[in-house]
């Protein structure tokens, strides 16, 4: 979001939001703080937003996620702010000020700086001393701690738009001279400007004509695309050929449209992607392992030979001495016997160069053991790891969303900051799916690992029918007897198999074949991952996958 968009938005919620009370503040993602407030006439919903990779702000109409435990920061932010005041941008900077007061009448003002690889939403007091921050930052040239004055960015010597117009000197690059001199400015205007001149326009007037706009606030915000790449604008460029612009109506609407279209529906801010990143390398991780197990097996499938060599060495004593590199000796182990040629320590004596082959075998067959442990092991994390992102494409609440940080967290792959919002997460209880098969029978399923374990544990009895999708990320799934031994009709096993199947990485196959075991014929392994498991007897069918109705999940825990 560039410094003239950012300035389009915050006309606008001057406009609309100034006096506003602060109805409630809520935290929606690791990053993200919607701020409810009533303006007199309307609810609206302000969202903040300090995602590294796409720091925003802007009125929504979206009803994002309420997490029942808000975290630390919006806590504070709860306790302490009742109206919003005013709302400016830092002239030259994408750094939005935000003004409160209290429920005393004390002063206060959230600072959100949308600039830098570091974006943050920091609180700071009447006297413009820092009282938290999203992100606490403690080194750097502008370190964020509580107790410290809030330091602004040092200025930067450009020229001011709203003052008059620059003298641009002759020959430069237009467009990186407006970049770095002029403000305000961003890479869209300045690209488009420079287009200007390429046709042949003075650029005195293409920019004095961009100064107007500015000064007069004439935006008309939109969403395009230009070279191939999706842009957000306060003012249509005059220039720049687009594809399939859209005019909005606010630059709110603009804003959101934008965002929601580039973060293909994530309503959870950064939380997931980040995840979803981190998942993505510890994938990597794992193949780039799979591989090196295999070539390290290579490697040691010739033990067996070594053993080989060993015996024909013993057999042919009398034709070695000290000193030899190597020999060529008749293979006996081939069918016809061959020549073979057996390299040898020319510093070793020959019972000494057949105790080497023996010494390598007895290696090599060890080194196989620790193989196949070894790939049975990444093999199961890479399962785990395809649970864990196949719960993230089915995220539904900010809930599930820390469970899953939780459970990462618990394997050593995040990091997690202690904070006392975050002290009760969703229970696996809380976290499961349940409706009913066409004949009544009960159904459970997992929403992630942990769930799945609930499942697959604690609500799976020896007598009840288990699902999984075969060789495929999904949930567990138990089909619940009403007593035992009575009858589960085809119509209702396959019904099941269906759901497990839609719950699964397979949900968009046209057909996917599906487990079907005794729930006695399941264990949990000891020591394993979350939702691993093991399936002794058991017999697949092959079904369409299926979900609930979008609207909801009928009789859900």
């Amino acid at each position: 979001m560039d410094e003239v968009f950012l300035e389009a938005l915050v006309v606008e919620l001057r406009s609309r939001l100034c006096g506003a009370a602060v109805n409630k503040i809520f935290q929606c993602g690791s990053n993200d703080l919607v701020f409810r407030v009533w303006t007199g006439r309307d609810n609206l919903r302000l969202l903040l937003s300090a995602d590294p990779g796409a720091p925003r702000l802007y009125l929504t109409t979206t009803a994002l996620p309420n997490p029942a435990a808000p975290p630390r920061f919006c806590q504070l932010l709860r306790s302490r702010l009742r109206r919003l005041l005013t709302i400016e941008r830092v002239p030259g900077e994408r750094i939005v000020l935000l003004r409160f007061a209290g429920a005393g009448g004390e002063q206060w003002e959230v600072v959100a700086e949308f600039f830098g690889n570091r974006p943050n939403l920091i609180l700071i007091d009447g006297d413009g001393r820092i009282v938290d921050a999203l992100q606490r930052i403690t080194g750097g040239e502008r370190p964020c701690i509580p107790g410290q004055v809030y330091p602004l960015p040092p200025p930067r010597a450009r020229f001011l738009l709203a003052t008059g117009l620059p003298a641009i000197p002759p020959g430069v690059d237009l467009r990186s001279w407006l970049l770095h001199q002029v403000t305000p400015m961003s890479p869209l205007v300045a690209s488009d400007l420079a287009a200007a001149t390429a046709t042949g326009v003075d650029p005195v007037v293409a920019l004095e004509h961009f100064r107007q706009r500015w000064v007069a606030a004439d935006f008309a915000p939109g969403i395009a695309v230009i070279n191939d790449r999706p842009v957000l604008f306060a003012f249509p460029p005059d220039y720049l050929e687009m594809d399939g612009p859209q005019l909005f109506d606010s630059s709110s609407a603009a804003a959101e449209a934008f965002y929601a279209s580039r973060a293909g529906g994530d309503l959870f801010g950064g939380g997931r992607r980040e995840l979803e990143s981190l998942v993505a390398k510890a994938v990597a991780r794992l193949e780039k392992r799979l591989a090196h197990i295999a070539a390290e097996e290579e490697r040691a499938a010739g033990a067996k030979r070594q053993r080989e060599f060993g015996d024909l060495l013993l057999a042919n004593l009398h034709l070695l001495r000290r000193g030899l590199t190597e020999i060529v000796l008749t293979d006996w182990y081939t069918d016809p016997p061959q020549p073979v040629c057996i390299p040898l320590d020319p510093a070793l004596s020959p019972q000494e160069n057949a105790a080497a082959c023996f010494r390598r075998h007895r290696k090599g067959k060890r080194a196989l053991k620790h193989i196949e442990r070894r790939r049975a092991e990444t093999r199961a994390e890479l399962e785990w790891l395809g649970g864990v992102a196949l719960a993230l494409d089915e995220l539904e609440s900010p809930e599930e969303l820390g469970a899953l940080r939780a459970e990462l967290a618990a394997a050593g792959l995040l990091k997690l900051r202690p904070e006392p919002g975050r002290a009760r997460q969703a229970t696996p209880g809380t976290l499961l799916r349940s409706t009913r098969t066409p004949g009544g029978f009960l159904l459970y399923w997992g929403r992630n690992n942990r769930s799945n374990d609930r499942v697959s544990r604690e609500l799976t009895a020896g007598d009840d029918l288990w699902f999984h999708a075969h060789n495929i990320p999904g949930c567990h799934l138990v089909l619940k007897r009403d007593s035992k031994g009575v009858e589960v009709p085809e119509e209702d096993i396959e019904f099941a198999a269906a759901l497990a199947a839609g719950y699964s990485r397979g949900r968009d196959a046209a057909r996917v074949d599906v487990i079907v075991a005794a729930g006695r014929e399941v264990r949990k392994p000891k020591g394993v991952r979350p939702g691993l498991v093991s399936v002794g007897h058991f017999r697949t069918v092959r079904v369409i996958p299926r979900r609930l109705p979008p609207a909801g999940d009928p009789g859900e825990n």
